[in-house]
C-alpha cells in the first residue's frame, strides 16, 4: 500500500477528476449515489496522502526520488512541455490537510445541504464541484513545474468561482463569484508575468532547475527581484492579501461548507503554499527595487499591513462568516508575514520564519475549519448569520459550542493549543529578525484573541434572541466538529520549542550552495510571556464587553470612539475608494477611448470603404458606350502627363527643400481626403 500510494502519487489529484466528471457525466440525475461516489474517491485520495506521509516522515529523501514522474504535454521548438509532479516534505503535509478537509467537509455537506436533493440537478452539481475545486488544488500541490503550478492556480480560481456563484439565481452570490474572479485575474496576470521572466532567463520551468540557474547568474539581481514580486502579485490575489483581499469576505455567500474548504485548505492556501515551495527563488532576489524592498521585504510588509488591517475591521462585523472570513485573512498576513522573516535584517539566512509560516498554514487548515463548519451549523438552526441575533445557544447546541470554544482557543493562541504552538513560533521568528514587525504580529494577534471571542460570547453566551428552539444537527454535521476539535488542541505538540518534529521535517534547502540547517531553537521566555499577554489582554476586553452576550457595553465604547468605529464597520471604505475609481477614472477612460475607435479609427476605415465604393460608382457612371467621351479621356490624360514631366525639374527641387515634412503633409493629405471624400461620395452616390 505504502509503496503503490508513493510511486503513484499523481492518483491523489487524478481520483478526485474522476469522480467530478463521472457526477456531471453519468449520475447527475442521482444525487445520493453522486454524493457517495465523491465522498469514496476522495476518501481513497486521503489513503493515499497517510501513506506518503507515513512514508516521507520514514524516509524523506525516498520518497522524494521514488515519487517523481512525468509526462510529455507537447513541444515548442527544443522545449518540451511537461506535465511532472513529485513529493516533498510541504508537499507531503499539504496532501494530508487537502484531502483531510475535503472529506470531512463532503460529509458534513451531505446533511447541510440535503434540502437541494431532488432541485434539478444542483446536489449532484455541488458535489462534482466540490471534487473539481480539491483536485485543482491537489495539481498545485503536487506539481514540481511552474506551468503545471499555473494550470492548477487557475483550476482553483475556476473551481472558486463556480462554488461562490452557486446559488447563481442569487444577485449577490452571483456578483461575488464576479468580483472573486476579476480580483484574482490582477494578482494571476502578475504571476504569469513573473514565470514568464523566469522561463526566458533560465530556459527551464522545473522549481529546482529554475533555483540552480539563478544560483549560476543567469538572471540579473535587479530582474530576478522584480520576477519574485511579480509570483508574489498571484499570493496577493489567491490569499486574499491588501490590496486584492476585498473578493474574500464577499466568498461568504456560497454555501458554509464552501467557506470552509477555501478558508482552512484550498484557494487562499494556495498563495502562502507557492511562496513557500518556491521560496529557495525570494531568497536569492535579494536586489533592492520598488523604493528600496528585496523580495522578502515587500513580501513581509504585505503580509503586516494584511494582518492589521483585517484584524481591525473583523473587530466591528456582526456577520458570523464574515468575522471568519476577516480572520482568515489576518491570519494568512501572519504567515506571509513569517515567510518574510526567512532572511534576518541583517541579511543573514535564519529558516526559522519559513518553518513557522508553514506550522501555521498546517495547524490554521484544522481550527479555520471546524470554525467555519460551526458556524455553518449555527446558520442551519438559526436561519441567520447575524451573530446579534443569536446568543444563548450553547444551551441548545453544545457539541456545537464546546467545538467553537476549542476553535476560538487555538485561533487566539490560548496556551497549549494547536495555535499557541504555531503562533508562538511566528513571533519568535519575528522577534529574532525584526523587532517592528514583532509588534506588528503582536498586534494583530491581540485583536485576534478579542474579536473571536466577541463572536464565541454574543453566540453562545446570554440569552437566545431568536426565535423557535434551535436544536443540535445531526452526526454527519457534528462529527467533522468532534473530529477536527482533537488536532486543534493536539497537534500543535508536533512543533514545541523543545523538540520541534515539524521544523526538522519541513527543513529547507535553497539553492544558494550550501544547506540551511534546521537550527535548534530552544524556548524564548519573552516571546512566550508575550504570547500570554496577548492572549490576556485579548480575552479580557472580550470578557468584560461580551461575556453576557450583549451589546449595551460595546454600543456605549463605539459612541466613544465613533471615526475607529464607522472605518472599521464599514471596512476601512475599501469598496466604495474601488468603485470610485472605476467610476471616475476606468470609466471616464473608457469613454474616452471609445470616442477616439468611433470618431478617429472607425472613421478612417469607413472613410476608406467609402471612397472606394464611390469611386467604384462614378467610374460606373463614366462607363456611356459613346466613343467621344473615351477619346477626350485620353486627350486629358495625355495632357496631364506632359506638364507632370515638364515639370519634374522644378517639383523635385521644390521636394528636397521641405523634405522633412513630407511624410506628415502627405499622411495629413491623405487623412483628410479619404474622410471628406469619402463622407462627400456618400452623400451623393448612396444618398
Amino acid at each position: 500500500m505504502i509503496d503503490f500510494a508513493v510511486h503513484n502519487a499523481w492518483l491523489i489529484a487524478v481520483l478526485p477528476f474522476l469522480s467530478a466528471c463521472i457526477i456531471a457525466l453519468v449520475t447527475r440525475k442521482y444525487p445520493i449515489l453522486s454524493s457517495r461516489i465523491s465522498r469514496i474517491f476522495i476518501l481513497i485520495s486521503l489513503a493515499l496522502s497517510c501513506a506518503i506521509g507515513y512514508a516521507a516522515s520514514q524516509d524523506l529523501n525516498s520518497v522524494i526520488q521514488n515519487s517523481a514522474g512525468s509526462l510529455n504535454w507537447f513541444t515548442s521548438g527544443n522545449f518540451n512541455f511537461e506535465v511532472s509532479w513529485k513529493v516533498d516534505a510541504t508537499t507531503a503535509i499539504m496532501l494530508i490537510v487537502v484531502t483531510l478537509i475535503s472529506s470531512l467537509v463532503q460529509l458534513y455537506s451531505r446533511e447541510y445541504m440535503e434540502e437541494y436533493i431532488g432541485v434539478g440537478y444542483s446536489f449532484s452539481r455541488y458535489y462534482a464541484e466540490l471534487s473539481l475545486f480539491s483536485f485543482s488544488m491537489l495539481v498545485l500541490i503536487l506539481t514540481d513545474n511552474f506551468l503545471m503550478l499555473y494550470a492548477g492556480w487557475e483550476l482553483v480560481g475556476v473551481s472558486s468561482f463556480l462554488l461562490i456563484g452557486f446559488f447563481y439565481d442569487k444577485k449577490s452570490a452571483a456578483v461575488a463569484a464576479k468580483k472573486a474572479f476579476l480580483a484574482n485575474r490582477v494578482g494571476d496576470f502578475g504571476f504569469l508575468m513573473g514565470i514568464l521572466m523566469l522561463f526566458i532567463a533560465t530556459g527551464s520551468l522545473n522549481f529546482d532547475v529554475v533555483a540552480a540557474k539563478i544560483a549560476a547568474g543567469s538572471i540579473s539581481g535587479e530582474a530576478l527581484t522584480f520576477a519574485a514580486i511579480l509570483l508574489f502579485f498571484g499570493a496577493i490575489g489567491k490569499s486574499g492579501q491588501f490590496p486584492l483581499h476585498v473578493w474574500l469576505p464577499d466568498a461568504m455567500e456560497g454555501p458554509t461548507p464552501v467557506s470552509a474548504l477555501i478558508h482552512a485548505a484550498t484557494m487562499v492556501a494556495a498563495g502562502v503554499y507557492m511562496v513557500a515551495k518556491v521560496m529557495n527563488i525570494f531568497a536569492q532576489a535579494t536586489f533592492p527595487v520598488l523604493w528600496g524592498f528585496s523580495a522578502l521585504s515587500f513580501v513581509a510588509v504585505i503580509g503586516g499591513i494584511t494582518a492589521l488591517m483585517a484584524a481591525f475591521i473583523a473587530i466591528t462585523q456582526n456577520d458570523i462568516k464574515k468575522i471568519l472570513a476577516y480572520s482568515t485573512v489576518s491570519q494568512l498576513g501572519l504567515m506571509i508575514l513569517s515567510l518574510g522573516m526567512f532572511t534576518t535584517t541583517e541579511g543573514q539566512i535564519s529558516p526559522l520564519g519559513y518553518t513557522a509560516g508553514v506550522f501555521h498554514l498546517f495547524t490554521h487548515a484544522f481550527f479555520k475549519a471546524m470554525l467555519f463548519l460551526c458556524s455553518g451549523s449555527v446558520i442551519h438552526a438559526c436561519h441567520t448569520q447575524d451573530v446579534r441575533e443569536m446568543g444563548g445557544l450553547r444551551k441548545y447546541m453544545p457539541i456545537t459550542a464546546y467545538t467553537c470554544l476549542i476553535g476560538t482557543a487555538a485561533i487566539s493562541g490560548f496556551p497549549l493549543t494547536a495555535g499557541f504552538w504555531s503562533k508562538d513560533a511566528m513571533l519568535d521568528a519575528m522577534f529574532e529578525a525584526n523587532f517592528p514587525f514583532f509588534l506588528v504580529g503582536a498586534l494583530a494577534s491581540t485583536m485576534t484573541a478579542f474579536y473571536m471571542f466577541r463572536l464565541y460570547f454574543l453566540t453562545f453566551e446570554g440569552e437566545y434572541k431568536g426565535h423557535g428552539k434551535p436544536h443540535e444537527p445531526g452526526w454527519r454535521m457534528t462529527f467533522p466538529l468532534i473530529f477536527l476539535a482533537v488536532p486543534s488542541l493536539l497537534i500543535g505538540f508536533v512543533g514545541t520549542p523543545w523538540k520541534n518534529y515539524f521544523g526538522e521535517f519541513v527543513h529547507y534547502t535553497p539553492a544558494i550552495g550550501h544547506l540551511v540547517e534546521n537550527e535548534h531553537h530552544g524556548l524564548n521566555l519573552i516571546v512566550v510571556g508575550a504570547s500570554l499577554l496577548i492572549f490576556t489582554v485579548g480575552f479580557g476586553l472580550a470578557f468584560m464587553i461580551y461575556s453576557k452576550g450583549n451589546q449595551d457595553k460595546s454600543a456605549q465604547y463605539a459612541s466613544k470612539m465613533k471615526p475607529l468605529y464607522n472605518a472599521s464597520l464599514n471596512k476601512l471604505y475599501f469598496d466604495e475608494a474601488y468603485q470610485w475609481f472605476i467610476d471616475q477614472v476606468i470609466l471616464v477612460i473608457a469613454k474616452i477611448s471609445n470616442l477616439l475607435d468611433k470618431f478617429g479609427i472607425d472613421m478612417i476605415v469607413n472613410g476608406v470603404s467609402w471612397l472606394t465604393v464611390g469611386i467604384g460608382h462614378l467610374g460606373k457612371r463614366t462607363q456611356t458606350g459613346k466613343v467621344q467621351n473615351y477619346v477626350l479621356l485620353v486627350v486629358f490624360s495625355i495632357l496631364a502627363m506632359i506638364f507632370t514631366f515638364s515639370n519634374s525639374v522644378t517639383i523635385v527641387k521644390r521636394y528636397n527643400e521641405y523634405a522633412q515634412y513630407s511624410g506628415w503633409l502627405i499622411l495629413l493629405l491623405l487623412i483628410s481626403g479619404v474622410v471628406y471624400s469619402g463622407f462627400y461620395i456618400k452623400k451623393r452616390v448612396f444618398s
